[in-house]
């Protein structure tokens, strides 16, 4: 292995940034080896040279899925694979604050679709002992969006759900604290949230990954890759050879 300065500068980047998404990391890769004269033909090689030196810090990048509100997207994340609990993920924030993160993170795990109104999440600080102000809370929210452990949709009215380096870095806590409601993906092995589950089995997908899979299924009717439970979260139009999430 040669670690060299185009793997600091990627980490670096990395670093700062928390999450890359995957349209931007090969660019970013190929800017970082050509700025330092490195060959750029092997991504996957190149992030597992820069894990090996992680190692002995804790820290890994790991491939993640953004769950958006229109799609899925994979990305890269850097974790501490030391945090194991929500309490430490978040060094900045205090015991409440972590308490109302906690609380969060419980009421979007749990919701219908995977994402909670940002009015919704700011209002469970009120209800917290001792009680956080209004603005406080706000504040806290702010701040878990910008350090990106929280995504904001903006809708028809603001919504939260956690991002991919969320459910990456909590992956632990997250499967243990919600075994009902958080489960892998069958087909890429990463943590959904906000996918689809059999109505019969506990197989989860990510919406993304379910439609690759069901586009080159010859069937009017999709099913379970696990059970063969018919899969009612897909439409199917053969003869055009499309298909369409339910909302």
């Amino acid at each position: 292995m040669v670690y060299t300065d185009a793997h600091r500068f990627f980490l670096q980047i990395l670093t700062a940034r928390r999450l890359i998404l995957a349209p931007e990391v090969k660019n970013t890769y190929e800017k970082c080896c050509a700025r330092f004269n490195v060959p750029s033909d092997n991504l996957q090689e190149f992030i597992q040279e820069i894990n090996q030196e992680l190692e002995a810090m804790h820290l890994r990048i790991r491939k993640s899925v953004q769950e958006d509100t229109a799609t899925d997207t994979q990305c890269f994340v850097i974790i501490n694979l030391l945090s194991g609990e929500a309490t430490r993920m978040a060094s900045t924030l205090s015991q409440q604050e972590l308490a109302l993160f906690r609380c969060i993170i419980e009421k979007i795990v749990q919701s219908d679709d995977g994402q909670i109104p940002e009015m919704e999440a700011i209002n469970i600080g009120t209800f917290l002992e001792p009680r956080m102000k209004t603005g406080d809370c706000e504040e806290v929210v702010e701040r878990l969006v910008q350090e990106k452990w929280l995504l904001l949709h903006i809708q028809e009215e603001r919504m939260l759900s956690l991002s991919a380096l969320t459910a990456s870095e909590l992956q632990v806590y997250l499967e243990e604290s919600y075994p009902e409601s958080v489960h892998k993906c069958f087909f890429c092995k990463i943590l959904t949230i906000k996918g689809h589950s059999c109505t019969k089995c506990s197989t989860a997908v990510h919406r993304k990954c379910g439609l690759k899979f069901w586009t080159h299924q010859n069937s009017q009717s999709p099913v379970c890759p696990d059970c063969g439970e018919t899969w009612s979260h897909v439409e199917v139009n053969l003869p055009q050879k499309r298909q369409k999430l339910k909302s």
